[in-house]
């Protein structure tokens, strides 16, 4: 059993170290989810306005997702872990009602946090409206556009005034002929041309003159104005037909637009239906701007409250453990022990305890040396006690028949007998309590198996039946399916002993019953078997020192049987008492470690009235 203790410590720390280490990368996976679901909210902030006025219906779709899925699926875990946390409660499971306490606190800390800026963000969406949707910013927007259009339609028409002027035909074939010298003047006529060319009757290139930008290297068809967008720039064209003496030239006017503005009038063109959208439902927006507020802030109160449940647990576990190894201290368990990582105040008190207890092991372990010798030294002197008595009686023996044989009397033989015969009783009185106490010395510890107690039990009592026809042995209440972790042999030995004294306690004839049934004991599941029989009883003055080694009341008695039961009892991790009224009926109470679906059971064994403790009525 000593050997169990190391282990059952250090699995308890490597259990403590698994919660520890779990809690750590639970709360470790809540930030991470908690700053993902930050990132998540900051993207869809940005494109909210286009998906709430229609336009993008990919993006409604997955806003729609992550605003309602996710909320419920934080709400779920959320749920179960309260759930879970009431229920540890319920059950007073170390530190739980503690960790509810502290839930309760941080999410009364998160609300008061959380509700001031909630109504100040409401009351802003609200005064802001007005704001937003202003008649002034919807005109400034359309002004926009309708400038930026009438900008393009004036470029337009200002190509075709010239190339239609009645001074066109004239300045063309002179720039035809001179193209430097001519340039000037067709920019001085029209500013909005930046860009002249001339092609001959074969398409080839007789005059250019501006950007080179503009430039063509083939002869365009002719008619109507012509748009061309190139890198960084956009070319509107006018090309007309004329003729130059006895040649077909065509012209091609050119202007120069930059690509932006074009660009700027699709964006002003695109606020502008997002405003009318949202300026026609503006108190709709009011209401999806709010609704959005809330749909993302589910999801980090909901972490909130397990970021909570996981620091409760996180503060409160140092708590629990000690609480846990208090109650196994006062079981009477010294090598539990306490771990912790932190390196707080709490760790501090975990540390000295821990160093309590190992003090409190290291003095248990004195005092109970100590016990030891004292009380071998008390079976020593009672030992010798007992040796000396039948001593007594055959150094008596033996001295008559000395004396005896000196005198040479004629009746000699009748001396010799008597004397022997009492020798040889003492020796055997002696072997007898020299063997009985061997076998207490020698007890080897115990190698515990399941075993069916109900087996056990006729098994030990089919042995025993033929001691007395008188005695009814009952064992009825004994359920068949009931297991105990035992070794099979040093059992049937305890069963032997109090079926026997109780058997010596009813010489006129009773009943002797066993019933067994499971208890709960500080969270650990016992088998409590009651031995009762109906004999005379134990005084209550002999009650409490049936059990020591050597104290008896039966005639002949060895007075180590019941100390031998007690011995192979506590080896196995039980208990033994008695239990009598000292007239009528004594009971032996055992309680045996069990297993399987008793290790589970809170069921408490019913005493019979006026039943108790130690079986048959003696000592051993």
């Amino acid at each position: 059993m000593k050997g169990a203790e190391p282990v059952r410590a250090a699995r308890g720390v490597a259990d403590r170290a698994a919660m520890a280490e779990n809690t750590s990368r639970g709360l470790f996976v809540l930030t991470l989810l908690f700053l993902l679901l930050i990132a998540i909210i900051i993207a869809f902030s940005r494109t909210f306005i286009i998906t709430v006025a229609g336009t993008d219906p990919a993006a409604s779709t997955a806003a729609l997702v992550v605003a309602v899925v996710l909320p419920l699926v934080l709400m779920a875990v959320t749920v179960f872990q309260l759930v879970r946390l009431v229920r540890q409660r319920a059950l007073r499971v170390p530190g739980a009602a503690l960790r509810l306490r502290l839930l309760l606190f941080f999410v009364l800390v998160a609300v008061l946090s959380a509700a001031p800026q909630a109504m100040l963000g409401i009351t802003f969406v609200n005064s802001s409206m007005g704001t937003w949707f202003s008649s002034s910013i919807g005109d400034a927007l359309r002004s926009a556009r309708d400038l930026v259009i009438s900008y393009y339609n004036e470029r337009v028409d200002s190509l075709g005034s010239f190339m239609d002027g009645p001074l066109a035909p004239e300045l063309l074939r002179q720039f035809a002929a001179a193209p430097e010298r001519t340039w000037p003047g067709v920019q001085s006529l029209n500013r909005g041309i930046g860009a002249l060319q001339v092609f001959g009757p074969d398409g080839r290139e007789i005059a250019f003159a501006g950007d080179p930008r503009a430039r063509l290297a083939a002869a365009p068809a002719a008619g109507g104005t012509q748009r061309e967008d190139r890198t960084g720039v956009v070319i509107l064209r006018d090309a007309k037909s004329m003729r130059a003496g006895s040649r077909s030239l065509t012209a091609v006017a050119s202007a120069l637009l930059p690509t932006d503005l074009f660009t700027n009038v699709r964006r002003i063109t695109q606020s502008l239906t997002v405003f009318t959208a949202l300026d026609q439902y503006r108190d709709l927006f009011r209401l999806v701007l709010v609704g959005f507020f809330f749909l993302f802030s589910l999801p980090i109160f909901f972490i909130t409250i397990l970021v909570s449940l996981l620091l409760a647990e996180r503060i409160t576990s140092p708590i629990a453990h000690l609480e846990d190894a208090t109650r196994r201290v006062a079981e009477g368990d010294f090598s539990f022990r306490i771990l912790t990582r932190s390196r707080d105040e709490l760790a501090a008190l975990v540390d000295s305890f821990n160093a309590m207890i190992a003090e409190l092991e290291r003095s248990r372990r004195k005092l109970l040396q100590a016990e030891r010798i004292t009380a071998w030294q008390e079976i020593a002197q009672r030992l010798a006690h007992e040796i000396r008595n039948p001593l007594t009686p055959i150094k008596l023996s033996a001295q008559r028949l000395l004396k005896k044989y000196g005198e040479k009397p004629a009746d000699f033989e009748k001396v010799l007998e008597p004397a022997v015969a009492s020798i040889i009783t003492e020796v055997d009185n002696l072997e007898t309590m020299l063997r009985e106490f061997g076998n207490f010395a020698k007890l080897p510890l115990p190698q515990p198996a399941p075993t069916p107690l109900r087996a056990l039990l006729e098994e030990v009592s089919d042995v025993y039946r033929h001691l007395s026809a008188m005695v009814h042995l009952e064992l009825s209440e004994v359920p068949p399916a009931l297991v105990v972790s035992v070794d099979r042999d040093q059992m049937k030995r305890v069963f032997a002993n109090l079926f026997t004294n109780a058997i010596h306690a009813m010489p006129e004839g009773g009943t002797l019953s066993v019933r067994a049934d499971t208890v709960k004991k500080a969270q650990k599941g016992y088998c409590r078997i009651a031995v009762r029989d109906t004999g005379v009883g134990i005084p209550e003055a002999d009650i409490e020192r049936i059990f020591d080694p050597y104290f008896t009341t039966k005639k002949g008695g060895t007075g180590l049987g019941l100390a031998i039961v007690r011995r192979i009892v506590f080896d196995h991790g039980g208990n033994v008492w008695a239990e009598s009224d000292g007239l009528r009926g004594t009971t032996f109470f055992i309680d045996l470690p069990a297993v399987g679906a008793a290790a589970g059971a809170s069921t408490t064994v019913g005493m019979p009235p006026g039943a108790a403790g130690a079986a048959g009525g003696s000592g051993a």
